[in-house]
């Protein structure tokens, strides 16, 4: 609609059935990072389009990323082999503080070095790559799992090496499984 909306403000507005509407986020800056939240009374959709352009505004890729649910447990896949990067963002919507258990794993389950534990305060993000969280790790293929008290919302994206093209990776629900001997 035009609306300039800058950190903390509210865009109000109305949708009848079937009706979709678009908000383009910009910046004057060469990267932006931040989240929104949607208020509704109704059940809505939404989905995000995370879009890089050349210095001449000529698009060089784009990757659609569905609206996320906060939860507690979930898994995002990592891939760090032949110089790709996972980068991955998860923001506290609650009215609390989180406490986060970050934990990569290979693909057969195996934890890939110590968890991290970190805070996120209520209403605030954290992105980063995964080799910026985990600096020892080794390149691997696995899981990131994200483990929090309170629910989060979090979303990932791969680079290839020259960070020209990315593809989301949508986190998926994780499970807490024990097992008894018998």
């Amino acid at each position: 609609a035009g609306a300039s909306v800058s950190s903390g403000n509210t865009i109000s507005f109305s949708l009848g059935p079937r009706v979709t509407r678009k908000f383009v986020s910009t910046s004057s800056q060469s990267l932006a990072v931040g989240y929104a939240t949607v208020t509704s009374s109704a059940v809505i959709n939404g989905t995000a389009i995370f879009s890089e352009f050349a210095p001449s505004g000529a698009l060089l890729g784009e990757a659609g990323v569905p609206a996320g649910t906060s939860q507690t447990r979930q898994s995002i896949f990592v891939d760090t082999l032949g110089g790709f990067q996972t980068g991955v963002a998860y923001a506290n919507p609650g009215n609390t503080a989180a406490s986060i258990t970050l934990q990569l794993l290979s693909t057969d389950g195996t934890a890939v070095g110590a968890p991290l534990t970190v805070t996120l305060p209520a209403g605030q993000h954290n992105p980063a790559f995964v080799s910026q969280l985990f600096p020892a790790a080794p390149a691997f293929a696995g899981t990131m799992q994200i483990i929090s008290n309170t629910p989060l919302a979090a979303v990932a994206l791969r680079f290839d090496p020259s960070f020209q093209h990315f593809t989301t990776l949508p986190p998926v629900r994780s499970e807490e499984h024990t097992s008894e001997l018998q």
